[in-house]
């Protein structure tokens, strides 16, 4: 009987075989983490986009009154640096969430079945993990774990390592958005959320009152982040050449002689780049607030001067000293050359310790008697002194660390040096001097702090407004997030009813659906709204009322055009209202609206100007193209030259009435039936069958003839 061999089934093998080939490769072919220990080490570091570590310990979950768990047991451990590993490789994003995922399985196998082995991994251990998920977790960050740990047993099946797991779906709702809430809670937070007038009118003052380098630096960020809805972390993204100025031509009609004319308008754009898919955006700056931004990356430019050098000496000559002008060396003195204290002080910009002491030493030992900080620990090494070449070593390590993709900057594809919000270490320090040789980028936390949240954090601090005298109305410490002057500026696009795509791409969204979050007008103004809905009658007929209805998002009907012997509403095209009744045929034009009778333009309608502009200078080029080829004798190409003239003629035609300052908003333009000749007419216009012309109308006449000369006539007068 001890010679018998128990049966494991094949799918257990293979699943076992797929673990130790993933957890393998990972271990010598992915290289992420390696420069941390790898897997000899179990506290790895992610840096995150704005700068700051984001530690990841593999241990268990912590239990009440420690500090930290246990660490893992084998084989779970490996696995799970393994995932992590992968997972970083393709995607590096803020690993908290699989993190807690793993340390949530790692215990629930240890409490079912005393063995951290993913390949146990059941109903039964499935059951444990979100217990201790819901658990250890909030309403707020439930729903991300959840959709951690869906994705993390999808991986399991698709790699193979455990494929009887059971599906499991994320049951944990999205948050509840505060924004739209009603309740007494949700009211009072969206009242606190949105920032009042004086507050805003306070970060105008602190921005013209700044002084110091502390106040011109965290008040010119604030300023822009008023150009748009934007997030601060974002910041960390702009360039010095951020902004940019582009001309635009637009027509104007001038008050004499009332003929529309061309007038050249310079807008300045600041570069952005948007977090959370948001993707590159070329962001307007309102003409009124454009030379407050200018001053703004003026001020940034100059105070970051100092550490941009340093950045780009760290980048091009790595390995040699940044020498600035507190050095005290000879300009002679070579990189390997040993450091005396005095001189290792100066270079480091430390308080001169070797007074009375042998100030000519270049012993390591004394260094370290004379500065005991633990980076100086970290420095030495067992070398009997100190030179440039190992200051330089060490300050590239340093810094460089502090950039996840040193030396570019990954978003905007510019070197570190680039940056327009570098500054050195300690630049605003109230008892330590910057440190020369350094380069960093402040993160957010920083922003807020001197935005108020200092006062929060840590009682008897100045923020950039206390620092200023600058007090809220009630005499209290004003206090104002990064994230608020996104909310402000997004619901106040909301009043002044900004299309929503426009608003979802203008502050760097990804879904139009999230401007929701931020809009946190007060009920009082959606009960107006609502008010506006119901009372939304049909008195005018003159598509007034079609623009309304456009304004409180709800559908135009045939009545609104005037089309008062129809039921039903109509199909919005890209430059008006489609009237085809869609229930009796099918659309045979095609998507050629333009040139449609069954087609309305409603003046003041949004973007359909800018829209046919578009079309217009489409059309145009192909009307050169067909005119060309007519010229050069191509068979077919004069059926083409009249097509395009006449959308072209239309297209000019519908614009001189949309651009007409002295017509109402609301005026409905069709095209006449004599223009939208079907094809069936034109078929038997070819064959001399019909030659019924509309005197009234000579386009008509030009369309079934052909005549070529008199429809480019027809052009030149201005149509």
């Amino acid at each position: 009987m001890s010679e018998v061999i128990p049966f494991v089934p094949k799918h257990q093998l293979d699943c076992q075989k797929n673990l130790n080939d993933f957890i393998f490769r990972a271990k010598n072919q992915l290289t992420i983490y390696e420069d941390q220990g790898s897997f000899s080490s179990s506290n790895w570091k992610h840096r995150l986009a704005n700068g700051r570590a984001q530690s990841m310990e593999f241990t268990g979950l912590v239990e009440k009154g420690r500090k930290t768990g246990a660490p893992m047991e084998p084989p779970f451990i490996d696995f799970a640096k393994a995932y992590v590993r992968d997972s970083q490789t393709w995607n590096a994003t803020n690993p908290s969430n699989m993190m807690m995922v793993l340390k949530a399985c790692h215990d629930a196998l240890l409490f079912v079945y005393s063995k951290a082995d993913v390949l146990l991994l059941d109903g039964i251990v499935l059951r444990k993990i979100t217990e201790s998920i819901y658990e250890r977790s909030s309403e707020s960050t439930r729903y991300r774990y959840g959709q951690m740990l869906e994705k993390f047993l999808e991986d399991l099946r698709l790699l193979k390592i455990n494929i009887t797991i059971p599906v499991w779906k994320n049951p944990w709702k999205r948050p509840g958005n505060k924004a739209q809430g009603t309740s007494e809670e949700d009211r009072k937070w969206q009242e606190d959320r949105l920032l009042t007038s004086f507050e805003i009118t306070a970060l105008a003052d602190a921005f013209r009152l700044a002084k110091t380098a502390y106040q011109k630096f965290y008040s010119a960020q604030a300023v822009l982040l008023m150009c748009a809805p934007s997030r601060g972390g974002e910041l960390s993204f702009l360039t010095v050449d951020c902004l940019f100025e582009e001309t635009h031509c637009e027509k104007v009609r001038n008050g004499e002689t009332q003929q529309l004319e061309d007038k050249e308008t310079t807008i300045l754009y600041i570069r952005w780049k948007a977090e959370k898919g948001g993707g590159f955006i070329s962001k307007p700056v309102h003409p009124l607030i454009a030379p407050t931004v200018k001053e703004a990356v003026k001020r940034l430019i100059e105070i970051g001067e100092p550490a941009r050098k340093a950045a780009k000496w760290a980048i091009e000559t790595p390995n040699q000293f940044y020498r600035h002008d507190g050095c005290i060396t000879s300009k002679e003195h070579d990189e390997d050359a040993p450091l005396k204290v005095a001189e290792f002080a100066a270079a480091f910009n430390l308080k001169d310790s070797s007074v009375g002491q042998d100030t000519i030493s270049i012993n390591i030992n004394t260094i370290k008697r004379l500065y005991k900080q633990k980076w100086v620990e970290n420095l030495v090494d067992v070398k009997r002194y100190l030179t440039y070449r190992d200051l330089a070593k060490f300050t590239v390590q340093k810094y460089s660390r502090k950039f996840p993709k040193w030396p570019q900057i990954p978003e905007v594809n510019q070197p570190i040096h680039d940056l327009l919000c570098l500054i050195r270490e300690n630049e605003f320090h109230n008892d330590f001097k910057p440190k020369k040789y350094s380069f960093e980028c402040p993160n957010l936390n920083l922003l807020n702090d001197a935005l108020g949240a200092i006062h929060q954090r840590v009682p008897g601090m100045h923020s950039l407004f206390s620092e200023l005298g600058i007090r809220n109305e009630d005499g209290g410490e004003i206090v104002i997030s990064s994230h608020q002057i996104r909310v402000w500026l997004s619901t106040m696009a909301e009043r002044g009813e900004m299309d929503s795509l426009d608003l979802a791409m203008f502050a760097g969204r990804s879904r139009v659906e999230d401007n929701r979050a931020y809009d946190l007008r007060p009920m009082s103004e959606f009960k107006e709204e609502s008010r506006k809905l119901l009372e939304l009658g049909l008195e005018s007929l003159d598509g007034t009322t079609a623009l309304e209805a456009v304004k409180v998002n709800v559908p135009v009907t045939f009545e609104m055009l005037g089309r008062k012997n129809r039921i039903g509403t109509v199909q919005v095209s890209g430059y008006g209202y489609c009237e085809h009744d869609w229930t009796m045929t099918p659309c045979t034009k095609a998507g050629e609206c333009i040139s449609c009778k069954e087609h309305a333009c409603v003046k003041g309608l949004p973007k359909n100007v800018e829209h046919l502009r578009q079309l217009e200078e489409i059309v145009q080029n192909e009307l050169s193209r067909a005119a060309a080829a007519t010229q050069e004798g191509f068979y077919g190409a004069n059926a083409w030259l009249v097509y395009h003239g006449k959308k072209l003629a239309i297209i000019k035609t519908l614009l001189k009435y949309l651009e007409d300052d002295q017509l109402p908003d609301g005026l409905i333009l069709r095209i006449p039936e004599e223009l939208d000749v079907s094809l069936t007419k034109i078929a038997l216009g070819e064959q001399n069958l019909i030659n019924t012309v509309d005197e009234k109308n000579p386009m008509s006449e030009q369309i079934v003839n052909e005549s070529k000369s008199s429809f480019l006539a027809l052009l030149q007068d201005g149509l």
